[in-house]
């Protein structure tokens, strides 16, 4: 009989020390929680290295009210004599930010880019993203004079070539007449694709010819009111590649149409 009361008692202590055990994991639980819920995402970061003509230039985040925003510790914010700086930006305080530089002489700024909690590019922001002068008595974005671009090229896989443009913030801009026939089109003339817009007022369009003689394409860009213009890689070669991948053009820099 004793026997049965410590094995009832040592049951109902067991059962309480389990019923502890729960209640303390589940208020461990709700903590986590409210600390989760509370705690701020974490910010993106912003960085550069090639910056170094502006050393001593101060790099900050606008948002899209005109509000300077960001978390700028140590001075992280001013450009070092390595042309570095990094600005960080918290996802709540911003959706979009466009970044700016500027020293005594000069104001530029980038076009609006996405915040993303935890944000953080490799590659860094190159000094050539602050494409956009400033004018700081009307603090109006005064459009670039010239933007600098690339044409690019690759085989597809009915043996055409597909061509288009990366513009100024390296994204591709493919216009609707983008192919040139396999083989060449039967004579040397220039041919050329549909208008292409990087905005701003910088429009043009890709002209492209069958090099007689040795069956290589070779690309130049047309702008209105200009000579066409011809970089200095400009050539497709007469059979392959056989991979999918885009081939490049060197850079040209183009003006508005006039």
């Amino acid at each position: 009989m004793q026997t049965i009361l410590i094995d009832a008692g040592a049951r109902r202590w067991t059962l309480r020390v389990v019923l502890v055990g729960l209640l303390a994991a589940a208020i461990v639980a709700l903590a986590a929680t409210a600390d989760a819920q509370d705690r701020p995402q974490p910010p993106h970061w912003f960085w550069g290295n090639d910056a170094d003509g502006y050393a001593g230039a101060t790099v900050t985040a606008i948002d899209a009210d005109g509000n300077e925003v960001g978390i700028n510790q140590d001075g992280a914010s001013v450009v070092n004599s390595d042309g570095e700086w990094s600005v960080q930006v918290q996802p709540e305080d911003a959706s979009r930010i466009k970044l700016r530089i500027a020293n005594a002489d000069v104001t530029r700024e980038t076009n609006y880019m996405d915040v993303v909690s935890g944000g953080f590019d490799p590659a860094g922001v190159s000094i050539s993203a602050f494409t956009n002068f400033v004018d700081d008595d009307l603090q109006e974005t005064v459009p670039p004079s010239s933007i600098e671009v690339r044409i690019v090229a690759r085989r597809a896989d009915d043996g055409r070539i597909e061509f288009g443009m990366r513009d100024q913030h390296g994204e591709e801009i493919f216009p609707r007449a983008r192919y040139f026939p396999n083989g060449g089109p039967g004579h040397s003339r220039w041919l050329r694709s549909s208008e292409i817009d990087f905005g701003d007022g910088f429009v043009g369009r890709i002209v492209a010819r069958y090099v007689a003689g040795d069956g290589r394409t070779e690309f130049g860009f047309r702008v209105e009111g200009y000579d066409d213009i011809f970089p200095r890689a400009r050539f497709f070669p007469a059979t392959g590649p056989d991979h999918n991948r885009w081939l490049t053009s060197t850079p040209i820099e183009i003006s508005q149409p006039r």
